[in-house]
């Protein structure tokens, strides 16, 4: 093995380079100059300073969901690390993987009150792992397990503190090599018993979570499988795109505003296949959805399957792995699925999308209704364009009436669901995929959290296209009924700041609409302008519209008794 006589930070320069990892996004301080230094010599590496510290693991996390490779970030220790921890956690929540580099105080410092000293083990819940860095001989065995781990299903972000001195400090160091560690699971049991119950289905149904979109196959096998069992699709958060929204099987989105038809249709399956999900409290409307009455449960995670709900027929495997040993053992069956996915489907979504339109709410109106907004941005959007979109009421909106068409094109948080995440994403993504037409969709609230990263956006010369919602108000709270039962008065609005004047100060170009017939030629011209700069349009959206939620728990039911003769009328 050759060693190579250099400092630490050239050393961690060099091994991220040799693990293909060529995107760093952080901002300096003192104890970070070492690595800084490294990548600013080098020039196989795009260092990105974000403008905020909260910002830099949402545009990581972006880059990697739209299909980038791994990014590694980079923050002072205390406040830098501290700031980082929501975007950490999220990205361990959506199984991202990350390397984040903490340069951390020196080790003979602690406890004597060295600036921005914090216990290292603060770290410990929000990432994969927390590694620790005390002397610079342990630093290549510390590099080679943290790309290993980060890589490793279920993949997710690991922190390694290094201490300033140890990045500054010169020594030989060799390069280790580092690959994703792996497991092997026995599957045949739970696959013969899962076929075997999907083959005598009248009523399946399949269910998509995440870990359907981080298998390499995952998307292909969805499809295969819907297919042959001639069933419906329904999607969590982290599922939907990888089912198509225009294929007359899916369903929708899964959560508090998933329509009463979907519902209706979840409950009178008789076999549900779930792939590669943990049932979290956001997309099961905090475990009240019904999952039929058999669940074959497929997941990596043990500690994921039996929490939420009982499995009749748990499997312990990647989703790719599990459905094609599915489809092979019900090659050679006759699967009959008694109802017809394609006619659920469509007449599950023909009675959410009547009711949109009864209620008013893809009218042309001034101010406009969210889903007439996502209506028109959808259809000024290319079909290619990758959409990232960020937590609020509007993510809500979108889940559902929004439809995309691959996984890659599609990036939201799942149950971690912090706000500020839409505009740093879609600077990820676009970091990512520089030719491809990139979106943020976001509400004012949470652009709010983020405004900052539309100078990042302007500096690094990224003609992304961010629309924003704004209807002063944080909506989800305003419209709680939690809130309505004590008032009928109190909501969190504000009086919003005039945000294509805020853009055009950050060098953006700006405009705004407030009817949704304006809205689509807005879009279609920001996505048909060739600057490379941003471009933001503002949308006044009413603050009384009805939420998400509330529209799909109100929407009409289905007789699905038209479509399976076993189910009763008032089911």
């Amino acid at each position: 093995m050759k060693r190579t006589e250099t400092y630490g930070g050239e050393f961690v320069y060099r091994a991220l380079i040799g693990a293909n990892v060529d995107l760093l996004i952080g901002l300096p301080g003192t104890q970070t100059l070492p690595l800084d230094r490294a990548v600013a010599h080098g020039d196989e590496m795009r260092y990105v300073m974000a403008r905020n510290e909260t910002a830099i693991p949402h545009i990581a996390w972006g880059h990697y969901e739209a299909g980038g490779a791994m990014a590694a970030t980079l923050t002072v220790p205390g406040p830098g690390d501290t700031n980082v921890m929501h975007g950490l956690n999220n990205a361990k929540e959506d199984c991202v993987p990350i390397l984040h580099f903490s340069a951390d105080v020196d080790p003979e410092d602690r406890g004597k009150g060295p600036i921005h000293e914090i216990d290292p083990a603060t770290f410990d819940t929000v990432v994969k792992e927390n590694i620790t860095v005390e002397r610079p001989i342990e630093l290549p065995g510390a590099m080679a397990r943290a790309v290993s781990l980060a890589r490793s299903p279920p993949m997710g972000p690991i922190r390694i503190g290094v201490p300033s001195p140890v990045l500054n400090a010169t020594r030989p160091y060799a390069v280790a090599e580092h690959t994703p560690e792996s497991t092997a699971h026995e599957i045949d049991s739970g696959i013969a018993a899962a076929a075997d119950a999907l083959a005598e289905a009248s009523r399946p149904v399949v269910y998509v979570g995440g870990g359907a979109r981080r298998s390499p196959d995952g998307p292909a096998v969805v499809a295969e499988l819907s297919e042959t069992l001639d069933a419906p699709v329904i999607a969590s958060y982290k599922g939907k795109g990888v089912f198509p929204g225009d294929d007359d099987r899916f369903l929708g989105v899964s959560g508090s505003h998933l329509p009463t038809s979907s519902r209706q249709v979840l409950a009178a399956a008789d076999v549900v296949l779930a792939l590669g999900t943990d049932f979290d409290g956001v997309a099961t409307d905090h475990w009240e959805l019904p999952f039929g009455d058999t669940l074959i449960h497929v997941n990596l995670s043990t500690d994921d399957i039996g929490q939420a709900y009982d499995a009749a027929v748990p499997i312990v495997a990647d989703v790719g792995d599990a459905g094609r040993a599915l489809l092979d053992r019900l090659a050679d069956r006759s699967v009959d699925g008694g109802w017809s996915g394609a006619r659920v489907g469509r007449a599950a979504r023909e009675a959410y999308e009547t009711h949109l339109a009864d209620a008013g709410l893809t009218e042309d109106t001034s101010p406009v209704k969210t889903p007439a907004v996502l209506r028109s941005v959808r259809e000024a959007t290319p079909r290619d364009a990758i959409v990232t979109v960020d937590v609020g009421g509007f993510r809500l909106w979108a889940m559902q009436a929004f439809p995309v068409f691959d996984p890659d094109q599609f990036v939201a948080a799942g149950s971690w669901a912090g706000m500020g995440v839409g505009l740093p994403a879609a600077i990820g993504a676009k970091l990512a995929n520089p030719d491809a037409p990139v979106l943020s969709m976001t509400g004012d609230g949470g652009l709010f959290m983020c405004l900052h990263e539309l100078h990042t956006a302007v500096e690094e010369g990224l003609d992304i296209v961010v629309v924003v919602s704004d209807n002063s108000d944080y909506g989800v709270i305003s419209k709680s009924p939690k809130i309505a039962e004590h008032t009928d008065s109190h909501r969190f609005t504000w009086a919003s700041p005039d945000f294509t004047k805020l853009a055009e100060g950050f060098g953006c170009w700006a405009t705004s609409v407030d009817a949704a017939s304006d809205l689509q030629p807005a879009v279609e011209a920001a996505f048909a302008r060739d600057d490379p700069v941003p471009k933001l349009i503002s949308v006044d959206v009413a603050t009384t519209e009805p939420s998400a939620a509330e529209t799909g728990q109100a929407s009409p039911p289905i007789d699905l008794s038209e479509f399976s003769p076993s189910v009763c009328p008032e089911e």
